[in-house]
């Protein structure tokens, strides 16, 4: 059975089906809806996975199309309607103060787009990678950034902090979007915190709720993702320099030897044989491209150049693994008294409490494991988030 919801908060579970609206349940037989939501079980189906979260406008089909977008037209006066006396939608439950005749015609339609969808889309290989992050996504969008006003108040004498402040007075939320690129990197939406542009100079007003705030970013990502593309161990230390001995006889300074390493990995045009017997870029574009689309390892396909063919594979893979494991670790925080707070690209950051200290080298060993391959980490901890002291 379709069924939508009328809500995304926990506390206002409502949903349309079998014609009528139901208070305070979805159907217990319900097959498939348009959209995750925290109090939706796993085995329901949802279609904006299907389509890699395009919005719901772009892929109604033509026959729908008048009768959607005169019902989004509604939709969008009613939001407009509350805006003009300052009323927020956080502060109650939608469908209280909205016309139940425009919600069951609203609500009718999504249905019929959302059977299209599932009807003329194929379900794609990373559907459940997919629906795990939403998962934690949509869990980390619910939590408040704690802020610091007195670190605040200090760098109101920069007139570049007055107005970020000014900005985000109504944004304490990181909500994340994971279809923001083809690439799967992390972007965020425009009523969220801006966590992943947050200027360093101003990092400090961010806080724990807990004891401190600590960071894990993984070591020389994409190298190292390269290594686990090529089913080769990722070798122990410094992978530049490791590079740099290997290829350039440790004759450049690691910078340079960097500099060198992207500027060959990202230019088809330009060979160097020694790098080529390490990184196989020839067979690894041979393996995951076929001239239109690149596959990544977890079945996330992507139309690409041959020119950015090569990149878009590194960085794909990598966001992948990296979210796989940030699910993971979300999991396991469940029975403490830590949890993952946000993520900035190839770091995550936790709310960690003390009593949690005996589970660090847990913690950090769900972040760098992927199989038999071992990613590089590093770890800093700071009281707020703008004075992170390394840690290893």
């Amino acid at each position: 059975m379709i069924f939508q919801t009328l809500d995304d908060k926990d506390e206002c579970i409502a949903s349309y089906f079998d014609g009528g609206l139901h208070f305070d349940k979805i159907p217990e037989n319900g097959s498939s809806t348009w959209n995750y939501h925290s109090y939706i079980p796993d085995e329901v189906e949802f279609a904006e996975l299907y389509c890699a979260g395009k919005k719901i406008s772009d892929v109604c089909p033509e026959s729908l199309k008048e009768q959607w977008d005169k019902t989004l037209d509604q939709f969008k006066a009613i939001l407009k309607s509350f805006g003009h006396i300052n009323l927020s939608t956080d502060a109650f439950c939608f469908y209280e103060l909205v016309p139940r005749k425009f919600l069951l015609k609203h609500c009718e339609v999504k249905n019929q787009i959302t059977k299209h969808i599932l009807e003329n889309h194929q379900k794609p290989k990373n559907y459940d990678h997919l629906l795990e992050v939403q998962k934690l996504l949509t869990q980390l969008g619910k939590v408040e950034l704690k802020l610091n006003h007195s670190n605040i108040r200090k760098c109101l004498t920069d007139p570049k902090c007055v107005d970020f402040c000014q900005r985000v007075k109504t944004k304490r939320k990181v909500i994340y979007n994971q279809f923001g690129t083809r690439t799967g990197r992390l972007t965020t939406t425009e009523k969220s915190f801006p966590i992943l542009t947050f200027p360093k100079l101003f990092r400090g007003m961010v806080e724990p709720y807990n004891h401190v705030l600590m960071e894990v970013d993984v070591v020389s990502a994409e190298v190292a993702t390269l290594f686990y593309l090529n089913d080769e161990p990722i070798p122990k230390g410094d992978l530049h320099q490791w590079i740099n001995e290997q290829c350039f006889g440790g004759k450049l300074d690691r910078d340079k030897s960097k500099q060198r390493l992207f500027s060959w990995l990202y230019d088809p045009r330009k060979q160097n044989k020694k790098l080529e017997a390490i990184f196989n870029r020839t067979a690894l574009l041979k393996k995951y491209y076929d001239g239109e689309y690149v596959t990544n390892p977890f079945g996330r396909k992507m139309k690409v150049g041959e020119e950015k063919a090569l990149n878009y594979l590194v960085q794909s893979t990598f966001n992948d693994l990296f979210l796989q494991n940030v699910t993971k670790l979300n999991e396991l925080l469940q029975e403490t008294k830590s949890r993952v707070y946000f993520c900035v690209h190839d770091s995550v950051v936790l709310d960690f409490h003390k009593e949690d200290r005996p589970r660090i080298d847990e913690i950090l060993k769900t972040l760098s494991q992927v199989g038999d391959y071992e990613f590089g980490l590093h770890l800093n901890m700071g009281t707020n988030y703008g004075d992170m002291r390394k840690v290893l």
